[in-house]
């Protein structure tokens, strides 16, 4: 049985019901929305693995919807095939400039489009797994470095063309040093994968949890407010109290920085995060003695 969830938008009751027939009888699970808004709607809340897409569409026509699919899917994590009878080159050149990955005539034979699906699951699943074997880190299974920079350049640059938001949480583990001191790098290894796994059991699906170096994580919260980022980062550091190895508890300091503030680029809005994190570090401290 395949796993693959597709979504296809189509304001025709009949193409709806044709495509979903020939694509539930290979085995994909489908889900249909009869208008643009509908299925914006439905992807807020829901993950699909490919979307078919019609152009014309009351209200909300099938470009509008791609561009805005795509100010929260990248391209190479959610496909988007327009199914549509416009073939003309100007129609195929607007798509692509929207977002699309690729065009279906609605006339074409059953197969070239069962085709096509096909091989832009297989593609997406592809870099998915490239993508998570270059981006994490080996240790806790967080995403590295290197992947941190690469998404907030995107969240930074999709913020600032779309309007999007999103939140980003600096956070520095609290003793990590005096417990590879005391009890080796093994109980320090420990520490990190039980903090990672401890946020990752309250971060949403959409939340992105990097590992930046050493002690030093980074959260970025899409489509969060400021005052939601607090909230997240205050749940995540209730849930690593409960985190015990040998006898020491665990803790951390945060920052926090939001799209809406007025960063001249990304560097300056981490480096915003990682100031109010070193604050939050520097008081508690103080508080302590």
């Amino acid at each position: 049985m395949v796993e693959e969830r597709i979504l296809i938008v189509d304001d025709n009751a009949e193409v709806l019901q044709q495509t979903n027939d020939l694509l539930s009888q290979v085995g994909y699970s489908v889900v249909q929305c009869s208008s643009g808004e509908e299925a914006l709607e439905f992807l807020e809340k829901e993950r699909v693995d490919l979307v078919l897409l019609d152009i014309n569409m009351p209200s909300l026509n099938g470009y509008e919807v791609c561009l805005r699919i795509r100010q929260g899917h990248a391209l190479d994590d959610l496909p988007i095939i327009f199914l549509t009878s416009r073939e003309d080159s100007d129609s195929i050149a607007k798509g692509f400039h929207a977002g699309a990955s690729d065009f279906v005539s609605k006339t074409a034979v059953s197969e070239i489009l069962l085709a096509r699906v096909n091989v832009h699951i297989r593609l997406a699943r592809t870099l998915r797994y490239l993508r998570d074997i270059s981006l994490t880190d080996d240790l806790t299974g967080a995403y590295n470095r290197r992947h941190a920079m690469y998404s907030l350049r995107e969240w930074f640059a999709r913020s600032k063309r779309y309007g999007t938001h999103f939140s980003l949480i600096y956070f520095d583990l609290n003793g990590l040093k005096q417990i590879n001191d005391s009890y080796g790098h093994q109980a320090g290894d420990l520490l990190l994968r039980a903090v990672v796994n401890a946020c990752k059991k309250l971060l949403r699906e959409s939340d992105l949890l990097f590992r930046m170096g050493g002690d030093e994580f980074m959260v970025l919260c899409p489509d969060t407010d400021k005052r939601g980022a607090f909230i997240c980062a205050d749940r995540m550091l209730e849930a690593v109290k409960g985190v015990t190895i040998v006898d020491q508890t665990v803790s951390f300091a945060y920052g926090v920085a939001h799209s809406s503030d007025d960063y001249k680029d990304m560097d300056d809005m981490l480096h915003s995060a990682d100031g109010a994190m070193y604050e939050n570090k520097m008081r508690a401290r103080q508080a302590r003695r």
